[in-house]
């Protein structure tokens, strides 16, 4: 074999494992975010690390904003799994509010909202769901079509 066959034989190889990887990877997204759901409702957030990690969050919560639990998955490779989320800007999260989160990173600048791009997309994606099933609950039921009369 000379050395063009051994460098595209290598790249080939390099291919095939990273589609492994992701494979891998989508299903232990899948797993999480049926484990998350079960919780309540789910909020995802995302923040791309380019040449840094960057992170996956889901964050449960039940139907007044309470966190139940969440997963985060924080790495650069398709080794990274998805991992219990306990704290958050130094807090413990589970049992606390959402809305309190949201307040405290509404004042943030411009910089630490961008590093915690991921968290705060997740928890606006719950206040939204939230607010959606409100006024879902609030809307008077449609009534009913009269049936018409027989002749």
């Amino acid at each position: 074999m000379n050395g063009i066959s051994m460098m595209l034989l290598v790249v080939f190889a390099l291919f095939v494992l990273q589609a492994l990887g992701g494979v891998v990877q989508i299903q232990n997204y899948r797993k999480a975010i049926r484990r998350v759901h079960k919780l309540g409702n789910v909020g995802f957030g995302q923040k791309r690390g380019g040449f840094r990690a960057g992170y996956i969050i889901m964050i449960a919560c039940d139907k007044d904003g309470v966190i139940t639990g969440g997963e985060i998955m924080q790495g650069i490779s398709c080794l990274a799994r998805f991992k219990p989320w306990k704290t958050f800007l130094g807090k413990e999260v589970m049992g606390r509010s959402i809305y309190e989160f949201l307040e405290e990173t509404a004042v943030f600048d411009k910089k630490q909202k961008k590093r915690y791009k991921g968290y705060i997309n997740a928890l606006e994606a719950l206040d939204q769901r939230l607010k959606q099933q409100k006024e879902e609950a609030e809307e008077p039921p449609e009534p009913l079509p009269l049936e018409e009369a027989v002749e």
